[in-house]
């Protein structure tokens, strides 16, 4: 018996890495609480077990039976292990834990306890408090009231800005009931008509996954959103974008082409035309192109001529000089050979902003997806830091796949939108396999030439999603397995352009019925940012 590993078993490392997949922090340092749990929260106070079948006596479990020899021995072992087991369990609920105990033999039906374990945690995060310190004093809150569930944000002075939602679910944290409503909300909310004017500039727009953030930063602090111009190379990009936030300047142009002078040079002809009625800026927006420093971009990453589009972000506020800037791209864009993103920041400093970079993953403030941006913000007027802001506004766990898409399962297909791609027979058949196996990821045997054993490094291509789990990165791709790991965890189909758009963190009101074509609408929304970024980061720089 003492030779039996009190730490660090194989059931134990399974537990922590379904933790790590649901991206749930934990400690492993228990010194100090009764029976030494093997993972806990201190600030949410769960605690988890993770038991062997054998030495804490599992009844009906077939990993445990008593010794023939010596049986009275093992018998009053056993009964004094489940005795004690008990008592270390009533000792932590006493202290305020919350426990859960995973037995071994539960760990051969992995996605059961990585189930067990998300609603375990789920319930417990429903028990406590979701406040948030913005700056300046100010807090933001979730909690349940009656049928509702509601977001307040505190002032230092008394005042409350209260915004309300229907609560759909119960059993979870008011924080995540909260965004799950927000995410299925099919109006368009009601944005408020006083307060100050939050004037929004947004380049390389796309259809406006940052400025949708920003408007509900604006919608919680009681401010009034104002996006006074938008500018995308992409036609449909900017229809949806009008269609959407209303904008009266809203442009399809080439950005090189309309702000076309040096950092450091005089404004343009083309440059004043642009910003002929655009006026003050308080908040500027830009998500430079990241084709050409992505990882799945194998002909021209690191030396692509769009990289140095990332300057023009600089070129745009030397002209416009706003009290803030946030910009997007992928985390690799610090990489470039043409050094725009140090460049951008040189020039920003010059300009006497205060600046601050840093890589973040999405999923820890919401997103449910795997996704890592270069984030950029600069001001004129505080001085926050991302990592500060990121920290405040962590969830504790992730949002999965089933959090976001559970209900569209059997969506009537009635158009572009809420269709998914057709397949090939080849590639029904593999969805089939993972169907019938209940398997997440093709065998080599069943892949493309090109995929198969050392012939590939993208292990995620013809995947299916994993439902307790947040999506891998959404590109324009999500309409084909080939492309990444994008097969519905329930249904013999690749997911829909809904579904993505949900996993990209676009509500249900969000328009996109301007895009007449699937591949323009998939490019749309593989490209976007999710508005969760803009929305925490824009509470800070805002409150």
């Amino acid at each position: 018996m003492a030779s039996v590993r009190q730490s660090g078993t194989d059931a134990e490392r399974s537990v922590r890495a379904i933790l790590r997949s649901l991206r749930v922090r934990y400690q492993t340092k228990t010194v100090g609480l009764p029976g030494r749990p093997d993972m806990i929260d201190r600030e949410l106070k769960w605690a988890i077990f993770v038991n062997g079948c054998f030495w804490h006596a599992h009844k009906g479990c077939r990993l445990w039976k008593i010794p023939k020899s010596n049986s009275a021995f093992w018998k009053q072992k056993f009964e004094q292990n489940r005795q004690r087991d008990r008592r270390r369990i009533k000792d932590l609920k006493q202290l305020g834990f919350s426990v859960l105990v995973v037995w071994q033999c539960e760990l051969e039906q992995k996605h059961k306890v990585r189930g067990r374990i998300l609603r375990f945690v789920e319930r417990v995060s429903s028990q406590r408090s979701c406040v948030t310190e913005l700056n300046n004093g100010a807090r933001e809150e979730y909690k349940y009231a009656g049928p509702n569930v509601s977001r307040v944000v505190l002032f230092p002075n008394g005042r409350t800005i209260t915004t309300r939602m229907r609560a759909q679910v119960n059993g979870v944290s008011p924080r995540s009931a909260f965004d799950f409503a927000y995410l299925r909300k099919s109006t368009r909310p009601v944005l408020p008509h006083e307060g100050r004017v939050v004037r929004v500039a947004d380049i390389f727009s796309g259809c406006g996954g940052l400025s949708l953030g920003t408007m509900e930063a604006c919608r919680a602090l009681g401010k009034r959103f104002a996006p006074v111009l938008a500018l995308d190379r992409d036609e449909s990009c900017v229809t949806v974008y009008k269609r959407n936030f209303h904008c009266k300047h809203a442009y399809q142009d080439d950005i090189t082409q309309v702000l076309n002078g040096r950092v450091g040079s005089k404004p343009t002809r083309n440059e004043r035309q642009l910003l002929k009625g655009v006026g003050k800026v308080t908040v500027l927006l830009a998500g430079p192109p990241c084709q050409g420093n992505s990882d799945l971009n194998n002909h021209t990453r690191r030396d692509d001529p769009r990289n140095v589009l990332y300057e023009r972000v600089a070129r745009f506020v030397e002209l416009t000089r706003p009290e803030h800037v946030l910009i997007e791209d992928v985390p690799t864009a610090v990489h470039g050979k043409e050094r725009a993103v140090q460049k951008s920041l040189s020039a920003l400093r010059r300009l006497g902003y205060y600046v601050d970079s840093e890589t973040v993953e999405l999923s820890a403030i919401g997103v449910p997806q795997r996704r890592k941006r270069h984030v950029v913000i600069a001001s004129m007027s505080k001085k926050v830091k991302i990592a500060d802001i990121i920290e405040r506004s962590r969830i504790p766990y992730a949002y999965s796949v089933r959090w976001a898409i559970g209900d569209l399962e059997r969506e009537h297909p009635i158009s572009i939108f809420t269709k998914p791609s057709r397949h090939t027979a080849r590639n029904l058949s593999r969805i089939r396999f993972l169907r019938q196996n209940n398997s997440y990821e093709l065998p080599n045997r069943f892949r493309p030439p090109c995929h198969r054993n050392g012939g590939h490094s993208y292990k995620s291509m013809y995947g299916r999603l994993r439902p307790y789990e947040p999506a891998q990165t959404i590109t324009s791709g999500f309409g084909s397995p080939g492309q990444g790991r994008f097969i519905h965890p329930t249904q013999m189909r690749t997911i829909t352009p809904h579904e993505a758009a949900r996993l990209q963190f676009f509500p249900d009101f969000f328009d996109f019925s301007q895009a007449k074509k699937r591949s323009v609408l998939a490019s749309m929304i593989g490209n976007a940012a999710p508005m969760k970024l803009s929305y925490v980061l824009c509470l800070g720089l805002l409150a």
